[in-house]
């Protein structure tokens, strides 16, 4: 047994103390005070040091953050009003300022219509080459007084200093502050014709950036042109210069030509001492600036620091035994921070998560919205393709055959978008690799090209799956793309398929197998994920992979990768097996029929409505057309006349669309059939669950007859 002090007179000390300690002093037990006080003092320092430069560091990871998003929204919205200047330029084209002047009220639609729905853009204008005002979106006809001719920006473009885009000063229309990007034209013969400009609002980027820094005390946005003219800056400042400062050192350093760059330095603009972050916005002469006050952090800093003091020093003035606690509460705190750290990385990795699944939401809109208005366009030379066949029977058909076979790529083409935007309704079906595979070897040799030679082998045995087509050939191809990429010398692409059991579940495997590269480990891991590319900017958008796979986990799959560098790249594809029988071909089309009933058309595309109305009357129907729900239910309340079937769309322009279209028809004409159509194809499932009948476009009349037959019968 471990022998203790005496309990006379003395207090119990742990085992471990010497018995000689007994002769301990007052003024040992000082010393020793002293001593717990000064290790509690440097452990204080140590962590104030560390605390500090972790800090900063959590400080610079959240401004790179804050300027990657804020880059990409400026550099987005600049590209988006480039891609309006070249589809202005098409439009107009070199034609001379006579004939531009004569298509003014159709080129003043055209405008129109490019601007509406863009917050951020101002107007759109075309100039003569005398700086006169030939076109714009604002103005049916615009005035002779806005002439341009001796601003900057004109004089740039006519000195022929480049065909590329110049950014402009700032300008003020009423209380709104703008600036304009601007191209030239010029004539065949290099002969000045002009320019093009569209006016960005600079609250817009304000208002952004306002959103974006409000969760960031002392942060502060600056959107400036290469030369330090601002465009905009969150917060506002009251007598806000102009133009940054050449002696500071961030519009220095981009005089200098550097395009990014992280500094500590007194802002010019509010002399502020700040963290400063900047990045050039793509090729264009503008750059966006992020910048945290240091002052700030250093109040963070302090505050936390004056609260672990609070919570640490008080022990530490006690005796001998409040040493170890203090010490022990030190640990915990120190403990508690770690675990701070840990949660702080765990959130940060959520908001990318988070933001990643924004920009693909917002890239499915776009694509979405691009292909339903493609498939009104093919909707109208389907349907006219329809009409002279019937009419022109003796007309060549060679020409009428080609027209088909490119409505027919383009109407695929349009499926893929959409299920990329996950607005496209999948159609699965029972596919028999066996036959199918075979059939993609003229589509896949072009694009892997004559040096890489292409091997497919399927098992005979192998079972049926159950996939969309489309889906399943885009993957295909995009695995044959990446091959092609990985050997630019020339190899071998081998696609197989076949059939194994695990775990008394049958599943069947399709491998792509090349000869090329491999990758690293570190690509690898990341080879999945969407917009992750190593190729060059231009060359591919990381998209290929991510669709592979979210196509076999749609259909109750999944999707392996063995790669390593020099051994090239195998992608197996895994689904389960289906124990039905392939789908069907679809039936030719057989007689024409004719209904001899009435139909209400509700469609607000004009050239959509005449392609459907003739095909219609060729199914022996009658046909009224309307071209909006209010004027669809004021012909069916004061015509009299009975209607058989209406047909309406689903999208329209108004505060009504052809759902409401239905439900009021059905509460005043309840023996009406109807029959609805619509472009976007995630409403199909959802109106069919409604009760009604639906039909996709694009349709063929063959769709459209069957559809009819379905309705009326």
């Amino acid at each position: 047994m471990t022998r203790g002090w005496k309990q006379s007179g003395f207090v119990h000390l742990p085992a471990g103390l010497r018995p000689d300690f007994t002769v301990t002093s007052l003024r040992s037990l000082r010393h020793f005070m002293l001593a717990c006080a000064a290790v509690a003092l440097l452990l204080f320092v140590t962590f104030a040091v560390y605390r500090h430069g972790q800090m900063q560091h959590e400080a610079e990871v959240r401004l790179q953050r804050t300027l990657a998003i804020a880059h990409e929204h400026a550099l987005r919205v600049l590209d988006t009003n480039d891609t309006l200047l070249r589809y202005t330029l098409a439009l107009v084209k070199s034609e001379d300022d006579a004939s531009l002047i004569a298509h003014r009220d159709q080129l003043h639609r055209q405008l129109l219509e490019m601007s509406e729905g863009k917050p951020q853009v101002q107007s759109i204008w075309v100039q003569g080459a005398d700086g006169q005002p030939l076109v714009s979106d604002r103005l049916a006809e615009p005035p002779a007084t806005l002439d341009v001719s001796r601003l900057p920006y004109f004089q740039w473009h006519k000195d022929k200093k480049g065909h590329g885009v110049f950014v402009s000063d700032v300008m003020q229309a009423g209380a709104e502050r703008f600036f304009n990007i601007s191209r030239g034209r010029y004539r065949a013969n290099g002969d000045f014709a002009g320019l093009v400009s569209v006016g960005l609002y600079a609250s817009y980027f304000g208002q952004f950036h306002r959103q974006l820094a409000a969760d960031e005390p002392g942060v502060a946005v600056t959107l400036f042109r290469q030369d330090g003219l601002v465009y905009s800056r969150w917060p506002q400042l009251p007598g806000q210069p102009e133009r940054m400062s050449p002696k500071g050192e961030v519009l220095s350093r981009v005089l200098a030509g550097e395009t990014s760059g992280l500094i500590r330095s007194v802002s010019s603009l509010d002399g502020q001492e700040r963290l400063i972050l900047f990045r050039k916005l793509g090729d264009y002469p503008v750059y966006i600036g992020i910048g945290r006050e240091l002052s700030v952090i250093s109040a963070g800093w302090m505050r936390e620091l004056l609260r672990i003091a609070g919570f640490v020093m008080a022990p530490v003035l006690l005796l001998v035994f409040a040493a170890y606690l203090a010490m022990r509460r030190t640990r915990e705190a120190l403990e508690a921070a770690r675990k701070l750290q840990e949660e702080s990385l765990a959130r940060r990795h959520v908001e990318e998560a988070l933001l990643q699944a924004q920009k693909m939401e917002a890239l499915g809109r776009l694509t979405g919205g691009v292909a339903h208005d493609f498939n009104n366009a093919l909707m109208v030379i389907s349907g006219n393709l329809h009409l002279l066949r019937l009419t022109q029977p003796d007309a060549p058909s060679k020409f009428a055959d080609a027209i088909g076979r490119a409505v027919e790529s383009a109407t695929k083409l349009t499926r893929q978008l959409l299920a990329f935007s996950r607005r496209q309704a999948l159609t699965p079906e029972i596919i028999a690799l066996q036959e199918r595979l075979p059939t993609l070897r003229d589509l896949l040799q072009p694009t892997l090209g004559s040096r890489i030679t292409l091997t497919i082998d399927v098992q005979p045995d192998t079972s049926p799956v159950c996939v969309d087509a489309a889906e399943l050939e885009l993957a295909l191809i995009n695995l044959a793309v990446n091959a092609k990429d990985a050997m630019p010398g020339g190899g071998e692409f081998r696609l197989t398929a076949g059939e194994h059991r695990a775990s008394g579940a049958a599943r069947v495997w399709i491998t792509a197998a090349d000869t090329g590269e491999g990758m690293p480990e570190d690509v690898a891991r990341k080879a999945f994920d969407p917009f992750f590319t190593t190729k060059p900017l231009g060359k591919g958008t990381g998209l290929g992979l991510s669709q592979v796979q979210a196509l076999c986990r749609r259909a109750g799959g999944d999707v392996l990768l063995e790669t390593a560098p020099g051994q090239g790249t195998k992608i197996t594809l895994q689904f389960p097996a289906s124990g039905l029988a392939p789908s069907a071909a679809p039936a030719p089309e057989g007689r024409q029929p004719s209904f001899g009933k009435s139909v209400l058309l509700v469609e607000d595309n004009a050239e959509v409505a005449a392609v459907v109305m003739p095909v219609l009357e060729k199914l022996g129907c009658s046909v009224v057309h309307r071209d909006g729900v209010d004027a669809a239910l004021e012909w069916l309340q004061h015509s009299g006349a009975r209607v058989d079937l209406l047909l309406t769309d689903v999208v329209m322009p108004g505060g009504r669309d052809g759902i409401a279209l239905v439900k009021a028809v059905r509460e005043s004409y309840p023996t009406l059939k109807v029959l609805l159509m619509t472009g976007y194809a995630e409403q199909v499932d959802a109106i069919g669950e409604m009760g009604y009948e639906v039909l996709s476009k694009p349709f063929s009349p063959r769709a459209l007859a069957d559809a009819l037959e379905r309705v009326l019968k």
